[in-house]
């Protein structure tokens, strides 16, 4: 029998082929193995990447340090992925593999073991093991020879890293995440917290987009549009790429869009996507908190403030504030008063917590929560000012009910520098008691911030504030109340050199103190009219008015108001030429007032004295007077008497001769009221140049 064996006609082989009659026994073949590609798996480069050398310097620096483990912490949006794989491109070869992770999604945390399995696959593992115990150990396996480079993002839970670690020394892992992840400290982690982009930095991503010259067109609102994308990475990049597919579109309009955005609109939702996920992880304490802070007129908070809003113990408000700033949600800072930080909200963050208030709190409850905020921050101000100034507290001989409140402070420069932390709150804080209807909370809270006025000379706030404040006194139809306002609030319109407005006020505080036989409060208006005459220079107007207030204030037995006249006095006779007749009224008022335990205004008196004495060639007691007023200012951080008392100070000294002293002084007194008086420094500087 006769057999073929072949191939015929027009037929097309590919892979392996036998072509044989007959096949005895087994055919076996023997593929080469296939050669997998070193793993790179980190995601592309973004083109938009600005600045971050800073942030860049300190994993430079944690490398170099010897650690492994890094973690990148921010809000969504900051580019936390964009800067670790910037960051670890830049620090691998092309022979090192590099391993990425998304350890966030919309089904929940990704499981460690579902993160190995590709790895290991990667690496050439066909078949690796379904236990995470085996698992991980065959990832240590596989790393502890060959360096890795890994980018875990997005962690949902510190519980997710420690499996996924490589087990070399010379490996480099990063994580990303929106929590602190503070655990991983225990596995040596470095920490780096990344805020937005400075406005600068900012501008220029908008750039990139727009081309320079469209910024320069509308610098400002290019401003306006950094700041409503909260100077967020994610956000610029999704706003620059609108505008750039829309050249007639002005900057100005992209960010007016951000006021009164549409549902649609995907800038917005970028920012509140990732903020809506990471409070919904939030327990229901802690959520409250967050929404309750967007109520609050403050700038920044603290424990206490917290828990007397929310009605809170301090240790339970303490640690929800801490869960909101592991979350991403707050940025702590220091506090020069209490023991715990101050929490600040960024304003996109502020923005997404008010709105879920507004939807999940009643109206009531939010206005309680401010109630209850103010009367805290009354309990506390009258704490500072019965300290600081107990002579001004004559009205508030009790409190709101619910105004009491533990201490924040225990000594004076505590209760001083508290007032100063929260002085770019307090016109909020007014506007939110007028809202709410608290009238008597409202001028009682004006008149508790008076050492800050006294001591600081804020103007503008000065007189805001006393504007707010006599009109809620006049609403409480509180006759003392009003009185109260207005003469505070001329002090401040007389120490800004509105001396007309402030004459005006003092005459008003007249006129209700005689209508009502207030002989105090006369006296006190017709200091302030004598004052500002003398501040005028019109001495000869002011003498009369003073000595009518000597003379009121002597038939009631006010020697705190006859020294201070006597203090005003003595001034208008050093600017007579009179100093042994003015050294008499200054020692006279110094030792009534040092006698009734006014310390602050019997510096004031013992500074004037000591420059009297100066003048009067009794130049080493003077200087020594001088420089024991000028302690007791220091103490009570006082602005404009400080200054005063170095210019007084720098003179003597110029006279003793002591040129590098005197300069000095000058120097330190320009500095000081460069801010509240300008015109003043600028005098201080030439005083300064002299000789």
């Amino acid at each position: 029998m006769t057999t073929s064996n072949e191939i015929s006609g027009s037929a097309w082989l590919s892979g392996l082929v036998v072509q044989a009659r007959d096949v005895h026994g087994g055919l076996h073949h023997h593929a080469a193995p296939q050669q997998l590609p070193t793993p790179h798996q980190l995601p592309r480069l973004t083109p938009h990447f600005v600045n971050r050398t800073e942030e860049i310097d300190t994993l430079d620096e944690a490398r170099r340090t010897g650690s492994s483990l890094v973690v990148i912490t921010g809000l969504v949006g900051v580019g936390k992925s964009a800067l670790a794989t910037r960051w670890l491109s830049s620090t691998t070869d092309a022979a090192r593999p590099e391993l990425y992770a998304e350890l966030s999604g919309l089904a929940g945390p990704a499981r460690p073991e579902d993160v190995l399995q590709p790895w290991l696959r990667a690496f050439g593992i066909d078949r690796p093991p379904a236990g995470l115990r085996e698992l991980s150990a065959l990832w240590r396996s596989v790393t502890a020879a060959r360096p890795v480079s890994v980018l875990l993002d997005n962690v949902s839970d510190a519980d997710q890293v420690p499996p996924l670690l490589p087990a070399g020394t010379s490996s480099m892992t990063v994580v990303t995440s929106r929590r602190l992840l503070w655990e991983l400290a225990v596995d040596g982690a470095a920490a780096l917290s990344l805020g937005p982009l400075d406005p600068r930095s900012s501008i220029a991503l908008l750039a990139r987009f727009t081309g320079e010259e469209r910024i320069a067109a509308e610098p400002e609102a290019a401003s306006l549009l950094a700041d409503r994308c909260a100077q967020l990475p994610l956000p610029l990049v999704l706003a620059g790429a609108r505008l750039k597919f829309r050249p007639g579109r002005s900057l100005g309009a992209a960010a007016d869009a951000l006021v009164h955005p549409r549902r649609e609109d995907p800038v917005r939702m970028a920012i509140s996507a990732g903020l809506t996920e990471t409070y919904a992880s939030l327990g229901a304490a802690a959520q409250y908190v967050y929404r309750s802070l967007a109520l609050l007129p403050l700038v920044a908070v603290d424990a206490d403030m917290v828990g007397a809003a929310c009605r809170l113990e301090r240790d339970d408000a303490e640690r929800l504030l801490e869960v909101l700033a592991d979350e991403q949600l707050l940025t702590p800072g220091t506090s020069y008063v209490g023991p715990g930080p101050l929490y600040r909200m960024a304003a996109a963050v502020h923005e997404h917590a008010l709105g879920l208030a507004e939807r999940h709190d009643e109206p009531d409850e939010r206005q309680r929560l401010v109630g209850r905020l103010c009367e805290w921050m009354l309990a506390i101000a009258t704490q500072a000012q019965r300290l600081l100034t107990p002579a001004q507290a004559t009205l508030r001989s009790h409190l709101p009910a619910g105004a009491d409140a533990p201490p924040v402070f225990s000594d004076s420069r505590g209760a001083m520098t508290w007032l100063e932390e929260r002085e770019s709150d307090l016109p909020a804080v007014l506007e939110a008691a007028v809202a709410s209807g608290a009238d008597e909370l409202t001028w009682m809270l004006v008149d508790a911030f008076w050492p800050l006025f006294l001591r600081r000379h804020p103007y503008a706030l000065w007189v805001q504030a006393h504007e707010v404040g006599v009109a809620a006194a006049r609403r409480t139809a509180n006759a003392a109340a009003v009185r109260q306002m207005l003469l505070s609030g001329a002090i401040g319109l007389s120490s800004a050199g509105r001396l007309k407005e402030a004459l005006t006020w003092y005459g008003q505080a007249r006129q209700e103190a005689q209508a009502e036989g207030d002989v105090r409060d006369e006296g006190q208006a017709l200091l302030g009219i004598g004052s500002c005459h003398h501040e005028g220079g019109r001495p000869a107007q002011a003498e009369p008015y003073l000595t009518q207030a000597v003379a009121l204030w002597t038939s009631c037995g006010y020697r705190r108001g006859v020294a201070l006249a006597t203090v005003l006095l003595g001034e208008i006779s050093l600017t007579r030429g009179e100093s042994s007749e003015a050294l008499d009224r200054f020692a006279i008022a110094h030792s009534v007032l040092a006698g009734i335990g006014d310390s602050y205004d019997a510096a004031r008196a013992l500074a004037l004295q000591g420059h009297t004495r100066v003048l009067l060639d009794d130049l080493e007691i003077g200087v020594t007077e001088l420089q024991n007023a000028l302690t007791v200012f220091a103490a009570a951080n006082s602005t404009r008497w400080r200054a005063r008392t170095l210019e007084m100070l720098g003179g003597a000294y110029r006279i003793r001769g002591s040129e590098h002293a005197a300069r000095d002084c000058f120097r330190q007194a320009a500095e000081l009221v460069e801010v509240i008086r300008p015109e003043e420094a600028e005098r201080l500087r030439r005083l300064e140049r002299d000789r």
